[in-house]
């Protein structure tokens, strides 16, 4: 039998609504560097799942950090 997870405190929520992609921080007990280190954690974590270089992953991420594709706007949910 599988045990069920219950994820209380998420550090971060990414998911796709409307052809959208919404992602959700929750840094109260955080700070940047400790985000920056997990940001480190989940290039890591798809490297291993493509089974391809972290300097692959890498690239990519430093050609959207430098033309990004899209601009940050805050969605106020209710």
């Amino acid at each position: 039998m599988r045990k069920q997870m219950r994820i209380e405190n998420p550090l971060i929520i990414v998911f796709e609504h409307d052809g959208k992609i919404v992602t959700h921080l929750h840094p109260e007990e955080h700070t940047y560097e400790h985000y920056g280190m997990l940001i480190a954690d989940i290039v890591r974590h798809i490297a291993k799942a493509f089974k391809v270089s972290e300097e692959a992953v890498w690239e990519w991420v430093d050609k959207e950090r430098h033309r990004p594709t899209t601009g940050i706007e805050e969605i106020k949910v209710q």
